[in-house]
């Protein structure tokens, strides 16, 4: 497995442009009964105390070759022409859904997309099927998981494949409830068997070598001995916090935002903690990532009219 161990080589997010956008909160909260990580961030502010909803969007575009198509599709290193003509295949595979103040967007493909950012950059996690190309018309959904991503766990010594749900609602808890819902069906219906298949048929990168290790890595679409399950969750939503603070001087505008984001990430935790003890499969590895918005629907919206 000694090439394996150099797959994060294949992370295509720089860590700047999600240190530009988004904030990392430090806590001590922990889920106990089923392994997991709970990771809290925010959107950084402007300066005039604005969220960065719109510089979010438009990083994330910047992004949509590398999300939508593999890089055995493609030179590594693009011309202007080339560029242009990938961008415009890359959009052509989402929904564009027409938005509105009476219809506004509710496909999923905002959150998958910021997914993919958070598992790269947070993570270190590189995508390794583009799911995105997969689809045999734009208007369809991407089936299965949110994305499929690996790691080399160099402690454990095992290859961490991550299985992507991301749920973006205006109540946090329902957010909660479908993503383990999602993903509780996923292994009823053991989709598992179809997404390791995938990574042996659909691997990304050109380096057969490396596809063939994976390849090695299942038994019968099974993870094998060198292989842990793990699900990466973005829980995005609602949160009034953005507004709270406006009236804050500049000075007082991060540390006052942070206690209040804190405070709330208790409950979150707590709510968190009630539904994995009613889970079932103690045997998987979750990490969890809360990502508060001014808005889901803005947020949304601004991720179209990027890709616009």
């Amino acid at each position: 497995m000694e090439l394996v161990k150099n797959i994060a080589e294949n992370i295509s997010v720089e860590s700047p442009d999600f240190s530009n956008c988004i904030n990392v909160v430090e806590h001590n909260l922990e889920i106990t009964g089923i392994e997991t990580t709970v990771r809290f961030h925010y959107l950084k502010f402007d300066g005039n105390k604005q969220p960065m909803v719109k510089a979010l969007a438009d990083t994330l575009y910047a992004y949509i070759i590398d999300y939508c198509l593999s890089a055995k599709n493609r030179d590594e290193t693009l011309t202007a022409r080339q560029s242009t003509l990938l961008t415009k295949e890359a959009r052509s595979l989402f929904r564009h859904p027409e938005i509105s103040d009476e219809s506004p967007d509710k496909t999923g493909e905002a959150g998958e997309t910021l997914l993919y950012f958070l598992m790269e950059a947070v993570l270190k996690a590189p995508q390794i099927v583009s799911k995105m190309e997969l689809k045999t018309n734009h208007k369809d959904e991407v089936k299965g998981s949110d994305g499929i991503h690996a790691r080399w766990n160099d402690e454990l010594e095992v290859v961490d494949f991550y299985f992507g749900e991301s749920k973006l609602y205006k109540n946090v808890s329902d957010a909660l409830t479908s993503a383990l819902k999602s993903i509780n069906d996923f292994h009823d219906i053991k989709m598992y068997e179809h997404e390791f298949n995938m990574v042996t048929k659909h691997f990304k990168y050109a380096d057969e070598a490396v596809k063939h290790e994976i390849s090695q890595l299942f038994i019968n679409g099974n993870p094998g001995a060198d292989v842990r399950v793990n699900h990466a969750c973005l829980i995005g939503y609602d949160y009034k916090g953005y507004d709270d603070v406006l009236s804050e001087p500049r000075s007082n505008l991060i540390s006052r935002f942070e206690d209040e984001l804190l405070s709330n990430a208790e409950s979150l935790v707590r709510k968190l903690q009630e539904k994995l003890d009613k889970f079932e499969k103690k045997h998987l590895v979750f990490d969890v990532f809360f990502l508060p918005f001014p808005s889901v629907v803005d947020f949304r919206n601004a991720f179209n009219e990027a890709l616009d």
